[in-house]
């Protein structure tokens, strides 16, 4: 469902910094893509201080 919205949502930009490489969405990127094609997608912005960010985060949940 969540892939349908966000492809009928036709989002002009998707930003995003830190990826998971393990169980994230570039891991099936190549294989289905939730954004419309004319979506621009950027990657990697600010990737060292988000990475640090999501790590703290989710090792305070755990």
């Amino acid at each position: 469902m969540c892939a349908g919205a966000l492809y009928w949502s036709k989002l002009s930009k998707v930003v995003w910094g830190a990826a998971d490489e393990k169980n994230g969405f570039s891991r099936i990127k190549p294989a289905i893509s939730p954004f419309h094609p004319k979506t621009e997608i950027l990657t990697g912005i600010l990737k060292e201080e988000c990475a640090a960010l999501m790590k703290a985060f989710f090792k305070r949940k755990r």
